[in-house]
């Protein structure tokens, strides 16, 4: 017997689930989380220890459990970025970095385009081997001195700066945090799902560079003029 379409639209209805408390609790948290994060009323760090105190108190309502709330510590991936922040904080400390600032701005001098194929070609492949966030990091205040001498905006070499350090981060595992997790994410439902695996260092590093040296070219040749 052939259905109408408001039966068919009727049969198809699906019901909206009732608003509960937890449902409100945990929204609640997420909209402090974002207003602490963009105020910035307390230090970054602060506020995201805050938060996961926050959700292991309000168990009852959230079901975080303290085991729950610290299991982010002891995961792989936490202790890979760690360990990639210790590192550049440690190479920022030989004195590269100040080298590195000075053979930029030495090579740059006032040209706009040699000051973008310098900024994308220090931050690139480095990004590929040091996590991109304490890259850009550590070359902000050189690119900005690289441009003060230039008589340039720093605007014109920071915003090419942060997306040469993202897609330096697609070379390899470590490039950014983001692999490190779905790497985590994938050896951890390995065992549902046959096809899915850990990911190694280099698995993803040729269409990396490819991403990168493309990137790049827009970067140096086309972003530019997009910038005030």
């Amino acid at each position: 017997m052939p259905v109408s379409a408001c039966d068919f639209i009727a049969q198809t209805t699906v019901t909206q689930p009732d608003l509960t408390t937890e449902t409100l609790v945990v929204f609640g948290v997420v909209v402090l989380a974002l207003v602490l994060f963009l105020t910035e009323r307390l230090p970054i760090d602060v506020t995201a220890i805050l938060l996961i105190v926050i959700l292991v108190v309000l168990e009852p309502w959230t079901g975080v459990d303290p085991a729950t709330g610290i299991s982010g510590f002891a995961n792989e991936a936490t202790i890979t970025v760690l360990a990639m922040l210790i590192l550049s904080g440690g190479i920022s400390r030989t004195g590269l970095v100040q080298e590195l600032g000075r053979r930029m701005a030495a090579f740059a001098g006032g040209s706009l385009r040699r000051q973008l194929f310098a900024t994308v070609a220090a931050t690139g492949p480095v990004s590929g081997f040091l996590n991109n966030t304490p890259v850009v990091a550590l070359l902000v205040p050189v690119v900005t001195d690289v441009a003060n001498r230039g008589n340039t905006s720093p605007s014109k070499l920071l915003i090419p700066l942060s997306y040469a350090s993202q897609i330096g981060g697609m070379l390899t595992l470590i490039g950014t945090s983001t692999n490190i997790l779905a790497s985590d994410v994938s050896a951890r439902l390995g065992s549902q799902y046959p096809e899915l695996h850990r990911f190694s260092m280099f698995e993803f590093t040729k269409l990396g560079v490819i991403v990168v040296l493309v990137g790049s070219l827009y970067l140096i040749f086309v972003g530019h003029y997009l910038l005030p």
